[in-house]
């Protein structure tokens, strides 16, 4: 390996190192984003807003910082994440980009195409050195992408506001305009003449590239690769324009070159092309995915000086470099084949008057070469370019991720600024409280609380034994079970005949009668625990009657629930509101987690008794049982056995009702034991728990206002609302004040 080689490599490997950091980092901008993005009135007057520095306007300003933070980390990610040293080529259309390329990867024409006259290129292309892959990976776009990446640009060319909405609608107009007098004065513009006659090739061809648009990676050998990434042959009657379909085309390929660097060849959208965005294309692949740019400049008669478009095009790489510095971002290189030397003397001399300031390569290295000559540019061009990136690649990394991380600190110092004053406004919006008034008025809240809950408690414990308490179970239950009787004195479902009819036509196809009979007890016991659970209903609705009561009695604490209906739901609000808390009530919100955590349905409360009731439908139980089952459930194999098997299972089926109907008695009296013991402990917990007092003391300071409403201040979701904007501020100063780790 190369000192060159051993250099570069040495730069991944150190970029890898960054990857964790920059990762966490990022996660931190996405939190503060979607912290900012949380801040919203939540009820709270505009006044109140504006004094906190948080109106939209306000919050649109900052939201942009951290998604600012956010596109330069995602920069500087892609950049540390590279495992390759990535070589843009760019430049004006026809100036031998391809040929260059072609030249660096050892492909030929079918995968990276040159021709004369208009540009033969149609899609971005990645191509990697590599000795195990000889391949082409193409993306394509979906239809929503290929709207908004291909067509829609079109239309915002042409000030066009009713662009079609769908690739139907677009294929099946019969010109790509609809208003023809706007048809006519665009094709008669010069600038968007071109474009119209663009958008009008690609619908006549939708019929070459709609069925591609899956969105899929498709695998191409590189020998049928041109169809894919080519513009068509302009004498070719039917243009097949599948290229449209193509996002982009990763290419794997073992270059000339064969040493240790993992080289890329990014082949970058050609400047000058009829195709909106180009520019902004261009932008985005410098951004994301290269190291170096070579400018190629072709002196041909029409083209030996540098001209502005040029100029225009360097600048594009300026935009792009970030803080990188441009000498070490970018090179140009003079592509002299089939060139008039005077041609290339001309330029060479105006690159140094006019572009590097009158001193060779002041500003840009200018390199010289046939392009179309792999030798000559694999060490005129390839081997100047890598001994420069062995050494320029630790500056440009060191400046563009300190640069990021100096704009971020800048945004993270403004946000935390704004943060700081809302929530100095946020404590003047608040009435403050002194630590003795807070304590009273604390101490004063749990008394009457207490007494509240208690009262709550004991009419809880006065219905286990009242009748009217259980009449509503138990009547239900006694409805269940009548309807149970009826589907069993139904035939079970099948009816009397047809259920002795299927037991005959079960005995003969067997030669026996317990298969039947066994599967029609089984049946039977697991339909009667699903009907019974029939009586979920009135436990339910005595569960909610109970968290109703609870309601009821949390006295001042109840105007977190605000103006909710449902007891569950009011109870569920408050524990949000209890959450959101600057000051955290752990403690508390564990004593209302568990009072909403009572369990009074069929499953938990009935059904392990039930299961027990429903025994006697088992068809081989052990013991004596089994022997005397065996005895019932074994009859002759004709009609008159089919009969007598349907009385004994009915027998034992109506048994099972008459069993479970004694459980269901019991059932009044455990779910008031079940409620009353839930209450007796959440009272206890929330009143005479260790951090009882202190956390009513935070409730009762964020909610004072509310608590005890004079004028102006009594409305409940005002105070909730307040108190969230405090509780996503402070998580915002939090989040905002964890110290960047990364290392420059």
């Amino acid at each position: 390996m190369s000192q060159t080689s051993r250099k570069i490599s040495a730069v991944l490997e150190r970029r890898q190192v960054q990857l964790p950091l920059v990762d966490h980092e990022i996660a931190r901008w996405n939190k503060i984003a979607e912290l900012l993005a949380r801040l919203r009135p939540f009820g709270v007057d505009d006044h109140v807003l504006e004094r906190a520095g948080l109106l939209d306007a306000d919050l649109s300003d900052l939201a942009g910082l951290a998604a600012e933070s956010i596109l330069l980390l995602g920069r500087v990610r892609s950049r540390v994440s590279r495992r390759t040293v990535n070589i843009g080529v760019s430049g004006q259309a026809r100036n031998g980009k391809s040929t260059l390329l072609r030249s660096l990867s050892g492909l030929d024409d079918d995968q990276v195409p040159t021709g004369k006259g208009r540009p033969v290129t149609a899609v971005r292309s990645r191509i990697f050195h590599s000795t195990e892959h000889h391949n082409a990976r193409l993306t394509t776009h979906t239809e929503s992408s290929f709207l908004d990446e291909v067509l829609y640009p079109y239309y915002a060319e042409f000030g066009v506001v009713a662009a079609p909405s769908n690739l139907g609608e677009f294929t099946a107009m019969p010109d790509v305009l609809s208003d023809t007098a706007l048809a006519d004065r665009l094709a008669a513009d010069p600038r968007t003449g071109p474009l119209l006659a663009r958008l009008r090739e690609i619908h006549a061809s939708a019929h070459t590239w709609r069925r591609f648009l899956t969105g899929a990676a498709v695998d191409v050998p590189l020998d049928e690769l041109r169809t894919w990434i080519a513009y068509p042959a302009e004498e070719s009657a039917d243009p097949d324009r599948r290229y449209l379909a193509v996002r982009e085309a990763v290419i794997h390929c073992p270059f000339p070159r064969t040493d240790a660097v993992a080289i890329g060849l990014i082949d970058l959208p050609g400047l000058g092309e009829l195709t909106p965005r180009a520019e902004e294309r261009h932008i985005a692949g410098l951004h994301n995915d290269v190291d170096l740019v070579l400018m190629v400049k072709w002196p041909t008669d029409t083209n030996a000086l540098w001209t502005t478009a040029d100029a225009m095009a360097m600048d594009l790489a300026n935009k792009a470099r970030g803080a990188a510095a441009m000498r070490d971002f970018a090179m140009i290189q003079v592509n002299t084949g089939q060139c008039d030397p005077a041609n290339v003397a001309a330029l060479r001399a105006d690159l140094s008057e006019r572009v590097n300031n009158r001193t060779d390569d002041a500003y840009f290295r200018v390199l010289e070469a046939d392009v179309a000559v792999p030798e000559i540019v694999r060490e005129a061009v390839l081997d100047t370019v890598l001994d420069h990136l062995a050494d320029a690649l630790p500056r440009m990394d060191a400046a563009v991720i300190g640069d990021a991380m100096e704009r971020c600190a800048r945004n993270r110092d403004t946000i935390v600024g704004r943060v700081r004053e809302a929530l100095r406004a946020m404590r003047k919006v608040v009435t403050p409280t002194s630590s003795e008034t807070l304590v009273a008025l604390a101490r004063s809240v749990q008394a009457e609380l207490a007494q509240s809950l208690q009262g709550w408690i004991a009419d809880l414990e006065d219905q286990v034994s009242r009748d009217d308490v259980s009449d509503s179970f138990l009547s239900r239950a006694q409805e269940v079970r009548a309807d149970i009787r009826a589907w069993i004195d139904g035939g079970f479902g099948d009816g009397p005949e047809r259920w002795q009819e299927l037991a005959v036509e079960d005995f003969s196809r067997k030669k026996a009668s317990r298969p039947f009979a066994a599967a029609a007890l089984n049946g039977v016991r697991v339909e009667l625990a699903r009907r019974l659970a029939a009586v979920d209903d009135v436990l339910l609705a005595r569960r909610a009657e109970f968290w109703a009561g609870l309601v009821g009695g949390l006295g001042r604490l109840g105007v977190l629930c605000a103006d909710e209906h449902d007891p569950h739901t009011a109870l569920t609000r408050l524990v949000d509101v209890l959450r959101e808390l600057p000051e955290p009530c752990p403690a508390t919100v564990e004593a209302f987690e568990f009072v909403l955590d009572v369990r009074l349905d069929f499953r938990t409360l009935v059904l392990p008794d039930v299961r027990d009731a429903l025994q006697l439908l088992y068809p081989e139980p052990p013991g004596e049982d089994g022997v005397h089952m065996a005895s019932l459930l074994g009859v002759t194999h004709d009609a008159r056995g089919a009969a007598l098997l349907y009385q004994r299972v009915t027998q034992l089926a109506r048994q099972g009702v008459h069993d479970s109907g004694r459980v269901m008695t019991t059932i009044p009296e455990r779910a008031a034991k079940v409620l009353l013991a839930f209450a007796e402990q959440f009272e206890d917990t929330l009143i005479r728990g260790k951090e009882a007092e202190n956390e009513l003391a935070r409730v009762v300071d964020a909610f004072r206002d509310q608590m005890w409403p004079v004028e102006g201040k009594a409305d409940a979701a005002v105070g909730i609302g307040l108190q969230r904007l405090r509780g996503v501020l402070a998580d915002l100063h939090a989040t905002l004040s964890d110290e960047w780790k990364a290392a420059a």
